[in-house]
């Protein structure tokens, strides 16, 4: 069983409609893992999806992020920052809305 997401940030994600290229299926209740791009960098991340109908193509919603490298990644993703989000193809864009910090 996975460790509890803990997010470093808190972004919101449009999901491409299906004809667009984006994905053809839900992304389903639970943890979802992906690669979140900022220029020429990528970046694996974790988030988890709370809804119950899970997240369609052509939706747009609030998560908290996770990055399996928060050092490398953190720098790239200031409050505002753009990003797409990536399953072999861009199947999403987002920005970043706030940044998290820990103790």
């Amino acid at each position: 069983m996975s460790k509890p997401v803990t997010p470093e940030i808190v972004v919101e994600i449009t999901l491409l409609p299906s004809e667009a290229g984006g994905r053809k299926s839900t992304i389903l209740q639970g943890e979802y893992r992906g690669v979140l791009g900022v220029g020429s960098e990528n970046f694996s991340v974790r988030f988890f999806v709370p809804f119950e109908d899970g997240f369609s193509p052509n939706q747009t919603q609030r998560f908290g992020v996770q990055f399996l490298v928060p050092e490398a990644a953190l720098p790239h993703f200031t409050v505002g920052t753009a990003f797409t989000v990536w399953e072999g193809r861009v199947i999403g864009n987002g920005r970043v809305l706030e940044v998290l910090h820990h103790a």
